[in-house]
């Protein structure tokens, strides 16, 4: 309970040092406690005190839901099909959500490609690309494959590390 009680402090923080609160501002005012609630979650000792000072509020919601995880990324996503919702400035910056995140790197996608696939499988692997998309759930790769001396090209879809571990640990919530 404890711990689910500090990751929903963490949350709430980062929220609120991505200073939402001016964004909800423009669609209706929140309660007063609300505001206050959200300034003294942003407060900070440091000298930075707001996440990605220089951008623009759009974009500082973009880095603050994708630097939440993938739940978070899936809301921003959603949130950005919305313009009739959110308007059409902030759902042109949370577009950047949308199958463009940072990949993980080459060679994890090789370990996890020999660890769910196997040595032989992976051994039928000629080329595989760097990744030509990344998700908040998955990658993709273009590769060529020996199929018994015939090659083909194809596309690899690889989940993230561990995110098989994460969606179920949500799903027996």
């Amino acid at each position: 309970m404890l711990k689910k009680i500090i990751t929903l402090f963490k949350l709430a923080r980062k929220v609120a040092k991505s200073d939402i609160i001016k964004i909800i501002s423009k669609f209706q005012e929140p309660p007063l406690i609300i505001k206050i609630l959200f300034k003294i979650l942003a407060f900070s000792f440091s000298l930075n005190k707001q996440i990605h000072v220089s951008e623009n509020e759009g974009e500082r919601l973009s880095i603050t839901l994708e630097s939440m995880g993938t739940t978070f990324i899936k809301l921003g996503q959603f949130l950005a099909t919305r313009p009739d919702i959110i308007g059409d400035e902030l759902s042109k910056k949370l577009e950047n959500l949308q199958d463009k995140l940072p990949p993980f790197s080459l060679y994890q996608a090789k370990e996890i490609i020999k660890k769910d696939l196997g040595e032989n499988t992976f051994n039928s692997i000629i080329n595989l690309s760097d990744p030509v998309a990344a998700a908040s759930i998955a990658q993709v790769h273009r590769a060529q494959i020996d199929d018994n001396g015939v090659i083909k090209d194809v596309a690899i879809k690889i989940l993230r590390p561990k995110i098989k571990k994460y969606l179920m640990k949500k799903l027996m919530q």
